[in-house]
């Protein structure tokens, strides 16, 4: 393809009349020149003349094969399977996709576009049957007929560009020239042009979940086009390989997720489709995958669902545990299938399969990437202990896997700079008797704020960020002083990992969190799991030369009683657990009410919470309140225990 060729194809009547265009052509003369896109000037990352042919992404050709005998093997793969199909013959009857913003984000359109390609395009690969071919085909004509992707919010375009990359490869053979031309300009002017304005593209310098989703939805466009759009499918392809090594350092050094594991779901997933389709396209991934971390975080998910059910939501994520289709990917990886014990659960169990799940648009790639496992009877997870040292450090400890039995305690540091963070260092959660007794509120939808006008993205000090029920450190389970935000810029670390026998747990340095201004000399948390028996949370806080107020917190989902001045009782579905305190220092139980945030006052200052905050039915916080004298020192402890009387 010459020069002249590519601009004619693809500038518009005037090309220089935004530096988006211009950057854009720039990168094509770049390539055209045979100049090398790397920074260090050694030539293209990958011999691109060796491409597979279509379909080459994830599942290439012939490969269906290994999927259909897998399906043999397997009573849960042939749930999923016949899950899929079952979706895709009921979206024969359905109109195709319009464009449809909520707010400033068309993704709910470009997660509903993922779903249907990618379930038609599998479903036509599995059995052959032309109908879905037929479906997808108007979908996506009606796709590359949108006025845009909305690159304004530039995940929605990384969710279509892979959505309509998966129909194109898949089908290429049956798809007719002319829905292949308009797919081929549409991801060129829909997605790969807009990558180049700087506005829309910060992704590219970015260490989130936002770099993995966009780079990998590009290179799925780049990939799957990439015999006829040559030089823009390289400079994209080349750019990712250096853009993502951003998001690859948050993993380090032991693969806890600094966002949570709800965003581990998300980013890690497109970060895992992002190495797979490189390796089946062009055989390498350029060892992205062998960054520092990465792959040891499948076991930081592993350990994120506990007894009850439900993760360890810290930050912005739901306690709903979601399926983890790439962690199939990750157990055949590293030839641990203990790595699938929770997602084999999920699957007999339904939540696969649960009709209308938002989260199952990735749900065939736990067909690919299980298609060569052996899935009889996965053993089960024997390590009771996960620490992260990350970004946001975490411990986690899990005492029993089967069966929903054993306790389960989770304790992070970090800092409220974080992507995606609350006010909660030092919070804990722990699960006994199949059911969560210390809980985390999790996250309030987006919508729900964005749409009052609250700065939700504003992480510095005094942001109305803070005042959010759920988000500030006063409803977290963790310690306050003065009744005073966290301090934004302090990090609390992972001091200590135990792991002896007798206690599992960890121990966090809060004082970098809680000091705004030197208040504390040293404030550290020891959470621990005590003889497989019950939990000790053990505070020791020493005060600088002014008195403090501390206010000790823990949600929980229980009804609760104070029964003397130093016990507190917690009773949920039929079982009680007793929560003991004990110090040197005076303290006075309180039990604070956490269902109507906007009927609350806000310890911050003198008034009550927005209504906005949405409210957190079944739930009530309990602790005490206490204060240091100056220049003195506490140790606080409480004990969580099951009432076996």
């Amino acid at each position: 393809m010459t020069i002249k060729r590519i601009f004619i194809r693809t500038t518009p009547a005037n090309p220089f009349k935004s530096i988006q265009y211009g950057v854009f052509f720039l990168h094509l003369l770049v390539f055209s020149l045979g100049v090398a896109a790397q920074p260090n000037g050694n030539g293209p990352s990958f011999n691109y003349t060796a491409v597979a042919p279509h379909p080459r992404l994830l599942l290439n050709k012939g490969e269906e094969h290994q999927v259909e005998a897998s399906v043999e093997r397997s009573a849960e793969l042939r749930k999923v399977d016949d899950y899929i199909q079952s979706v895709s013959t009921g979206l024969l009857t359905q109109p195709p996709l319009v464009f449809k913003k909520e707010g400033k984000r068309l993704l709910a359109v470009s997660r509903e576009a993922l779903t249907r390609l990618f379930y038609l395009s599998y479903s036509f690969r599995r059995t052959g049957q032309m109908q879905y071919v037929q479906c997808a085909e108007q979908e996506l004509n009606a796709l590359c007929d949108f006025e845009s992707w909305n690159p304004s919010h530039f995940l929605d375009v990384g969710e279509m560009c892979m959505a309509v990359a998966i129909g194109y490869d898949w089908l290429y053979d049956q798809l007719s020239e002319p829905t292949k031309q308009k797919v081929r300009k549409a991801i060129v002017e829909k997605a790969f042009r807009p990558s180049y304005d700087k506005k829309d593209a910060w992704f590219l310098d970015a260490h989130s979940n936002w770099n993995s989703v966009c780079n990998a939805g590009l290179v799925f466009g780049a990939l799957a086009i990439l015999d006829e759009e040559r030089e823009a499918s390289i400079a994209i392809i080349e750019r990712a390989v250096q853009s993502n090594l951003l998001p690859l350092k948050t993993f380090a050094p032991d693969g806890n997720y600094p966002e949570g594991p709800g965003y581990w779901n998300y980013g890690t997933s497109f970060q895992v489709l992002l190495s797979a389709a490189l390796q089946s396209a062009l055989g390498s991934d350029k060892d992205l995958s062998k960054a520092p971390g990465f792959m040891q975080s499948a076991y930081y998910m592993l350990f994120a669902q506990g007894p009850s059910g439900i993760y360890y939501n810290y930050y912005d994520c739901g306690n709903a545990v979601a399926p983890s289709p790439v962690m199939f990917w990750f157990a055949h990886q590293l030839k641990d299938p203990s790595l699938i014990y929770n997602e084999m659960a999920l699957i007999q169990n339904g939540r696969y399969t649960k009709k209308g799940a938002d989260d199952s648009r990735i749900l065939p790639v736990a067909m690919i990437f299980a298609r060569n496992m052996n899935l009889s009877k996965p053993p089960v997870p024997v390590k009771k202990v996960y620490a992260g040292h990350g970004i946001t450090p975490v411990a986690i400890v899990r005492t029993n896997w089967q069966n929903n039995q054993g306790k389960y305690l989770g304790i992070k540091g970090g800092s409220a700079s974080d992507g995606h963070a609350h006010m909660d260092q030092g919070s804990f959660v722990y699960d006994d008797a199949g059911h969560r007794w210390a809980m985390d509120f999790g996250m309030q939808s987006y919508i729900t704020l964005e749409s009052k006008g609250v700065d939700l993205w504003n992480m510095k000090q005094n942001s109305p960020r803070w005042d959010i029920f759920r988000y500030n450190n006063l409803n977290h389970n963790t310690i306050s002083i003065n009744n005073q935000r966290h301090n934004v810029k302090g990090k609390a670390t992972l001091v200590q990992t135990l792991e002896n026998g007798k206690e599992l747990g960890a121990i966090i340095d809060l004082a970098p969190a809680l000091n705004l201004n030197n208040e504390l000399r040293s404030a550290t948390r020891k959470a621990v799991i005590v003889n497989n028996a019950y939990l000790q949370v053990e505070d020791i806080i020493a005060a600088g030369s002014g008195a403090v107020d501390i206010r000790w917190n823990m949600v929980t989902p229980a009804t609760a009683t104070i029964v003397n001045d130093q016990t507190i009782r917690l009773t949920q579905k039929g079982k009680t657990m007793l929560v003991t305190f004990k110090s040197n220092t005076p303290f006075k139980l309180v039990i604070r009410p956490s269902e109507n945030p906007e009927a609350y006052k806000c310890e911050y200052g003198d008034y009550n919470y927005a209504s906005f905050n949405q409210p957190n039915k079944g739930t009530v916080m309990i602790g005490f309140d206490a204060k240091l004298p100056a220049n003195q020192q506490a140790k606080f402890t409480a004990i969580l225990k099951m009432d076996t009387k």
